[in-house]
């Protein structure tokens, strides 16, 4: 590179760096916004309970003051965002003074990755939520004949997209979000290569895409006549919910998973790219072939196998359990976007996806960073371009528990440590009846404990979600509590994805309020419904709305003699809570007894005494704490 070029490249460093500098100071931005308008909802909150005028008076001049720095709070986002535009735009004068390159000189690009420090996590960060989507098959996709022969047809003649992806991640600095960063960049620049590559492709990318599990489906029980309507309406008006956004406020309800980055072309999803904090291959030598993880794994959690692939690949059973649910993230990500490719990465090691509509999922050897053969941006660019080329609709494939459409090999047994079983499940069953005047459908479901349940299909709309300050809370193994109404009255929502495991413990917590029936509005809320909405596809509870407050640190004796009243009385039923936390206790507003015991998802049906003291002293000893 000559004095020229390397000065040219300094300075689109320098410029990058900004942007980054820019592009930080506006998340920490966006965080005080967020966290500002969390602010303007618990004062509204308070300015609805309020019932003192002169109070009401005051806390809507405190709104008035956070909206004030809202509106600043945007404003100084709008200023950096100005600036940060500024900056690209002397990138893209920067790169107009540039030479012309070639594809080829692109693809043959190395991708330069810095070390690794010694100590950093060296385990690939996934999450051990059960998956509602996962490969019935795995293979080895043997792709890499395919690319080399795409990098020998690159085109030679001089054209104006030679973008270094280098000059971005040489110096980049090692921390936690590293990998994403470069991906990012990666991925940007990617977008500038194909922009002058092939114009007429809208070739986009999007970072942290929330995916969402409620299929689009017209809801038959929303079928209503013009008066039902109208009634619907007027309900809407005196509640604050919004009965054209209910289907999508339930599944904002849940804890819906992020893809890191979205490809579209000509607006329509194309691949997912799912980025790792390492772990994803060797430090020295080839990457693996990582499909032999999910089909030839064996180990148990904890003890080794002299035989399983992890010994081979030199990894301990939980590295490998990490690779299998990597794998099985991505795919359901890539069911999720309905497109058939994906890219699985830690930035140095780089794995190419590939699925049908009937659960196979194809996996390539992974391509190393920093020289390998083919290079990192020849893989990737190949498969951009299949994606381009490839019109074949994707559908998201076979759920859990359902029959898959053409193959008829299930996962091997060894995935079953980190995974879903994907046979049918023999609990669950439809009824196939409705009822002619409600059109209301109808399933049964049988508990993991045994007990078996009537689930009523519900319209989101019935639900009449509140759509202003309609978050309870959005905190602990649950999710989000939403506020609803239901039968006239104020009702307390929780949601969750048939077939996984918070649809298990909300069913669960069903079967616990049903034994605990004489308690209701005593010590425990009243179960008002339960049963399934938006089509079947996710299970919901609602419950009485408490007024009043989380357990907090000034308890009273009378309070404390409330909660363990309450607890004891849940014990007289033949249950244990499973989850005494103060988070899980009410103290009501104006009612007798002053306590109320909330979430019952990790109840146990149990009569031993042993155990039942054991979760008595455990309130014992939280009530002790916090009347010290």
């Amino acid at each position: 590179m000559d004095d020229a070029s390397g000065n040219l490249e300094e300075q689109l460093g320098s410029v990058e760096e900004q942007i980054r500098g820019l592009e930080e100071c506006i998340r920490r931005v966006e965080e005080e916004i967020s966290g500002v308008e969390e602010s303007i909802r618990k004062v509204e909150e308070q300015v609805e309970k309020c019932s003192d005028d002169q109070q009401k008076q005051q806390l809507r001049g405190k709104e008035a003051q956070l909206r004030d720095e809202k509106a600043q709070l945007r404003d100084e986002k709008a200023q950096l965002r100005s600036k940060e535009a500024q900056l690209r735009d002397e990138i893209a004068q920067f790169l107009q003074g540039r030479d012309l390159g070639t594809e080829h000189d692109w693809v043959v690009q190395e991708v330069v990755v810095p070390d690794v420090p010694s100590g950093l996590c060296s385990y690939p960060s996934c999450s051990t939520k059960e998956r509602m989507y996962n490969p019935l098959k795995v293979e080895h996709w043997d792709v890499k004949g395919e690319i080399e022969e795409f990098f020998k047809r690159a085109d030679k003649r001089k054209r104006a997209y030679e973008i270094s992806v280098t000059s971005s991640t040489r110096k980049t600095s090692v921390t936690a979000k590293m990998e994403g960063t470069i991906v990012a960049n990666i991925m940007s620049e990617m977008q500038h290569f194909m922009e002058k590559k092939q114009p007429q492709l809208t070739f986009r990318f999007e970072s942290q895409v929330v995916l969402s599990f409620i299929e689009k489906k017209k809801d038959k029980t929303d079928e209503t006549d013009e008066t039902d309507k109208a009634d619907k309406k007027d309900e809407a008006d005196k509640t604050g919910s919004d009965a054209t956004f209910s289907p999508k406020l339930v599944d904002l309800m849940i804890r819906n998973p992020r893809a890191d980055f979205v490809v579209t072309i000509q607006e329509k999803n194309a691949l997912v790219v799912e980025v790792k904090n390492g772990g994803l291959g060797p430090d020295q030598g080839d990457p693996w072939h990582l499909h032999k993880a999910w089909t030839e794994c064996s180990c148990i959690p904890g003890e080794g196998d002299p035989n399983c692939r992890c010994e081979v690949l030199g990894i301990t059973a939980a590295h490998g359990e990490k690779l299998i649910r990597c794998i099985s993230q991505l795919y359901e990500y890539m069911a999720l976007s309905e497109v058939g490719y994906g890219v699985l990465t830690d930035a140095r090691n780089w794995y190419l996806f590939k699925r049908d509509n009937a659960g196979c999922l194809k996996i390539s050897i992974g391509f190393k960073a920093g020289g390998g053969h083919p290079p990192v941006l020849a893989a990737l660019t190949y498969l951009v371009d299949i994606a381009c080329k490839d019109n074949s609709k994707f559908d998201k494939g076979p759920r859990h528990g359902e029959t898959p459409r053409v193959h008829g090999a299930a996962p091997s047994d060894s995935s079953s440590e980190s995974t879903d079983d994907v046979k049918n499940d023999p609990d669950f069953r439809g009824c196939g009846s409705s009822n002619s005047v409600s059109k209301t459908t109808r399933s049964t479901r049988t508990c993991s404990d045994g007990n078996q349940l009537t689930l009523k299909d519900v319209s989101a709309v019935d639900l009449n979600l509140k759509v202003t300050g309609g978050i309870i809370s959005c905190e602990g193994w649950s999710g989000c509590v939403a506020i609803g109404r239901m039968y006239g009255q104020a009702v307390a929502l929780k949601f969750a994805y048939l077939n996984t495991e918070r649809a298990e413990a909300l069913l669960k917590e069903v079967v616990a309020y049903q034994k605990m029936k004489k308690l209701w509005g005593i010590f425990v809320p009243r179960l008002i419904e339960y049963g399934t909405t938006c089509n079947g596809q996710a299970v919901f509870v609602a419950t009485e709305l408490i007024d009043g407050v989380e357990l907090g640190e000034a308890v009273t004796q009378e309070v404390e003699t409330a909660a363990l009243d309450a607890l004891d009385a849940v014990h007289a039923c033949g249950l244990l809570h499973g989850d005494i936390e103060a988070r899980n206790i009410m103290v009501v507003r104006g009612k007798q007894p002053p306590v109320r015991i909330l979430d019952f998802g990790f109840s146990r049906v149990t009569s031993s005494k042993k155990l039942q003291e054991a979760e008595r002293v455990r309130l014992e000893y939280l009530l002790a704490h916090m009347m010290k």
